[in-house]
């Protein structure tokens, strides 16, 4: 597989950022900038400010030099470009040489090292990356970009959440989404503390761990926990077991086993076709399944309301016959209609419930619905 080579998944975002991740990116990096500086700009305030004071003090009362006069007269002074004759004064006579010398370096110096910063924006990825995680703050850090990393990357930024992404392999073909999304991508080992400071984990609000290698993720979480012992961790693991005594011994918030995960989405799809998704929750299992409301059959005619509450279910989309789009969560009051497409929400057991209500009135059977 070819690095540049895009794949595609099944959920992900906008092949170009949208303008609210470009400004954020943009403002962070100034921020980023701004701190870099703040201690020479600040000098270089005192300077100024110093030397207008002074040279409104010092200055012989003909000249009627006010501050502001003097604020522009050290500006100038630090360009070798002295607005008025060299002074009387012994004070002002040593600003006269010192106040060039300060001025002038602490611009050369700026300037040379905000070139450097912007040649390394365009030219050094992990410069840059770290620059702009060291100004987040309740951000997700994810560790690990595989086909797993790059779905759940792409539901974070579906729900606005700022995230920093570490990534071992610099080969890896995923990447080149990441990067066209403005996202901080730092490549090397997760392992190393370094990589989880430049990510600044110690302001994150969770990390989530989904490389392929479960004691990676392990060790990971532990050094993420050690540098904010009050950071959400979710880890990826294949071991249910494993991940129950880490949950219970680690105090890992979720530990999520992707097999035990994985395990009931298979079941109910042999089982239903119309079954699209499901999970365990509290030892039952939940799906998500779609129906075609059948004309004559106990479901027609009736409101959502009055469905959900003979049935204990939630109605995730409606699509009208014959509308273009669905909507999602419909309100109550919305009247069922033959043909009219429902994504519903309930447990396995109640499905065949459902069914029975949708049967056309003399036990014709409910056709497929569409995918």
């Amino acid at each position: 597989m070819r690095v540049n080579e895009r794949v595609d998944v099944d959920v992900w975002v906008e092949s170009k950022p949208a303008l609210r991740v470009r400004a954020r990116a943009n403002w962070l990096y100034a921020r980023a900038v701004f701190h870099r500086f703040r201690l020479r700009f600040l000098i270089l305030l005192v300077v100024l400010a110093g030397g207008g004071a002074l040279f409104s003090a010092l200055s012989s009362p003909e000249q009627e030099v006010t501050f502001f006069r003097g604020l522009y007269y050290t500006w100038c002074l630090i360009f070798f470009e002295p607005p008025v004759d060299f002074p009387d004064n012994l004070v002002l006579d040593v600003m006269f040489f010192v106040v060039p010398l300060m001025g002038l370096m602490i611009l050369v110096e700026t300037f040379l090292e905000l070139s450097i910063m912007l040649r390394d924006r365009r030219h050094n990825e992990r410069e840059w990356s770290r620059m702009i995680a060291s100004e987040m703050s309740n951000h997700v850090v994810l560790v690990g970009c595989g086909r797993l990393g790059l779905r759940t990357l792409g539901h974070l930024l579906k729900m606005r959440m700022p995230v920093v992404v570490i990534e071992s392999d610099e080969k890896n073909a995923f990447l080149a989404q990441v990067r066209a999304q403005r996202i901080p991508v730092l490549v090397g080992n997760g392992r190393d503390d370094r990589m989880l400071a430049d990510a600044n984990v110690a302001k994150a609000k969770s990390i989530i761990c989904c490389t392929n290698d479960d004691l990676a993720n392990l060790e990971i979480a532990l050094d993420a926990r050690r540098l904010n012992p009050g950071i959400r961790v979710v880890l990826r693991l294949f071991d249910q077991n494993l991940a129950n005594k880490i949950r219970d011994g680690f105090n890992i918030h979720v530990a999520f086993s992707t097999a035990a995960m994985a395990a009931p989405s298979f079941a109910a799809a042999a089982t239903d076709p119309s079954i699209k998704t499901s999970f365990m929750v509290d030892g039952q299992l939940v799906v998500v399944s779609r129906i075609q409301v059948q004309a004559g059959a106990e479901l027609a005619n009736r409101s959502i309301a009055d469905l959900c509450g003979g049935l204990s279910m939630h109605v995730v989309a409606h699509h009208p016959a014959g509308a273009a789009e669905s909507r999602t969560f419909p309100p109550p009051g919305t009247i069922l209609r033959p043909k009219d497409q429902l994504l519903v929400q309930l447990r396995f057991e109640d499905l065949s419930r459902l069914r029975e209500m949708n049967k056309a009135r003399g036990g014709a059977p409910e056709p497929a619905s569409a995918p």
